[in-house]
């Protein structure tokens, strides 16, 4: 239950009016708890908040369904008779040293704002703002309106606080999470959302009892440590991520999931989840961010092989996906309008930011004890790398004018040997070229589809005869790095037959999906799966037709027309085993163990369908 008056002052009695930029009267804070007896005693965090006098909020319901909204309504109907601010906490968090004092500091700064306190490392998008901005130098992170606003700690105006409540109180209980209830209020309300940098809370590792353990480890995307500079507050900063020079077709977030490098598009328009496991592949897609991938291939390429020998038991590849994320975060700050870093101490918010994504981001087996700070030190690297490509990249297009349709010049000394694909026309086959932009436009089509939850899937890997891959450590990658949130699970394809000759599927509801050893998954290929459904990898289409003519390998142009008309199949493979990155894959095609222009009908495929994406997208 409640208890006592809860209203905080500092400085000047009484209520005051505060601006942007730390001027004017210090704010009159109330606080609550939301609580649960689940949670045990909380006094720790009663202690933790003082001076400010806090009053805790219990579940009204402690035995019902689980929902933080149930105690949200109460939590935020809470709100002192004199108070200036409302902030509410959540009983799972700990504040940072003197957090009373900085909490004020914020607010006073940013006193008509939707003030968080916290991020979570690995939210969809908001943790990406985060980074953006902590890369950027600022002290404030502009978090916007498409993502829910972080509700563990967040302060609004009393009368927002107020207005707040009365919206909650219209929506049941079981709609259950206050923080997506949170953000429709804030922006119909208008209030600007903003994250200090750093955070003042931090989450607790207990298990959710909202249902979030799904969601693995929750913990701050740029954590205080030893560096709170309150000054850096006072100084302007933007209430919304600024304008991107050149603007991309869409907003997009870059992410590391599981060790892999994906982007994510905001897609609202066609219902598209924050939250679900389809990302766009850097390698295939970082024209969404107008980056060229053979540029960011070569970059991380080159400071992987530097460190390698520094970083024992850290995979290579591993090494190339953080390497890439960190460079499009480069990259894009670099293109964003933000303004001058806001004070010496953001230096190591940055470093903060690259830590926790090297934390949350990377499976355990891929960072290896004692070898975090290094992988942070690579990332900072990769980020001032991806900084660099792209302030000379804007250097160049101020003398040379901008690039067509705003993408990214390719680095010529990167791309010297990138073929020029209309020259190449006349010695291509036509039939297969026809083929080739006709898989484009379909594969288009399945990957810009809207992703919504995962369709259960078994993927069945096979041998691969041409090049020796081996089903079993296949399956070991996919199965670390392609869970589609619990919804894939992955087979030996040898080891599947004997089961189902022992028991034979009825009325499967999961998808089949047959791939060689040496290709890895298209994830947003799998939107077009159905269940039940049963589907061949082109490549495996491919090497079945060449062992049942007795061929080793076939012809690239063969292969590509009787495709089409015999196996359309779904995009599901993104690259095989071992191809150069930055450089688009036969893969896709089932081309990877094929003859003849296997690559240059790959590079028209990889063109068309980026193409055809960008129309549907």
């Amino acid at each position: 239950m409640t208890a006592g008056a809860a209203v905080a002052r500092a400085g000047e009695p009484g209520p005051g009016t505060a601006t942007t930029g730390g001027e004017g009267r210090d704010p009159v804070l109330s606080v609550v708890v939301m609580h649960h007896p689940a949670r045990g005693d909380v006094s720790g965090l009663v202690r933790a908040c003082a001076p400010l006098d806090v009053r805790v909020v219990e579940d009204p319901d402690p035995d019902g369904p689980p929902s933080p909204l149930r105690t949200a309504k109460r939590a935020w109907a809470a709100v002192a008779p004199d108070a200036t601010h409302h902030l509410v906490l959540q009983d799972d968090v700990t504040p940072v040293a003197g957090f009373a004092a900085l909490v004020r500091r914020a607010v006073r700064a940013r006193p008509r704002h939707a003030v968080a306190l916290y991020s979570n490392w690995n939210s969809p998008r908001n943790a990406y703002l985060v980074r953006a901005a902590a890369a950027a130098g600022q002290a404030w992170a502009p978090l916007g309106h498409d993502e829910w606003v972080p509700t563990l700690g967040l302060v609004l105006p009393a009368d927002g606080a107020r207005r707040l409540a009365a919206h909650l109180a219209t929506l049941p209980d079981d709609a259950r999470d206050d923080d997506e209830a949170v953000v429709t209020f804030c922006a119909r309300e208008e209030y600007p959302v903003v994250a200090t940098l750093p955070h003042l809370l931090e989450h607790g590792d207990g298990p959710s009892l909202a249902g979030n353990d799904a969601h693995g480890a929750r913990h701050a995307t740029v954590p205080a440590g030893d560096v709170v500079d309150p000054d850096a507050w006072d100084r302007p900063g933007p209430e919304r991520t600024p304008p991107r020079t050149p603007a991309t077709l869409r907003s997009v977030a870059v992410t590391l999931d599981r060790s892999r490098c994906t982007l994510r598009v905001l897609r609202p328009a066609v219902g598209e989840p924050l939250e679900h496991p389809f990302g766009w592949g850097w390698d295939a897609w970082a024209g969404w961010l107008g980056v060229d991938p053979a540029v960011v291939a070569h970059d991380v390429a080159a400071l992987a092989a530097g460190v390698c020998p520094e970083l024992g038991g850290v995979a290579p590849a591993t090494l190339v996906e953080l390497g890439a994320a960190c460079w499009l975060l480069g990259s894009d700050v670099a293109r964003t309008d933000w303004p001058p870093p806001a004070g010496p101490g953001t230096t190591a918010h940055r470093a903060a930011a690259v830590r926790t994504w090297v934390l949350s981001g990377l499976l355990p087996a891929d960072r290896p004890e004692g070898r975090v700070d290094e992988l942070v030190a690579f990332g900072l690297d990769a980020l001032a790398a991806g900084t660099a490509w792209a302030v000379t990249r804007a250097s160049a297009s101020a003398v040379g004018g901008a690039s067509p349709a705003g993408h990214a010049r390719p680095d010529p000394a990167v791309l010297d040997d990138r073929p020029d694909l209309a020259a190449l026309d006349d010695r291509l086959d036509p039939a297969a070229l026809d083929a080739v932009r006709l898989l484009a436009e379909r594969d288009a089509a399945v990957v810009c589809r809207a992703a919504g939850p995962a369709v259960p899937v078994r993927v069945v890997v096979h041998d691969c005869a041409s090049c020796g891959a081996q089903a079993a450590d296949a399956v070991a990658d996919l199965a670390a790095h392609g869970d589609l949130d619990g919804a894939a699970e992955h087979a030996v394809a040898a080891e599947h037959t004997a089961a189902a000759a022992v028991e034979p599927e009825t009325a499967d509801v999961r998808a089949t999906v047959e791939v060689l050893a040496c290709e890895r998954l298209e994830v947003r290929g799998l939107l077009g799966l159905v269940p039940g459904g049963r589907h061949v990898s082109r490549g495996l289409w491919a090497a079945r037709r060449a062992s049942a003519t007795g061929e080793e390998r076939l012809d690239a142009a063969d292969l590509l027309v009787a495709l089409v008309d015999e196996a359309s199949g779904l995009p599901v493979v993104a690259r095989a085993v071992g191809a150069p990155l930055g450089r688009p894959s036969r893969a896709p095609l089932g081309l990877q163990h094929a003859t003849g222009a296997a690559q240059e009908y790959a590079d028209r495929y990889a063109a068309a369908r980026s193409a055809r994406a960008a129309e549907l997208l």
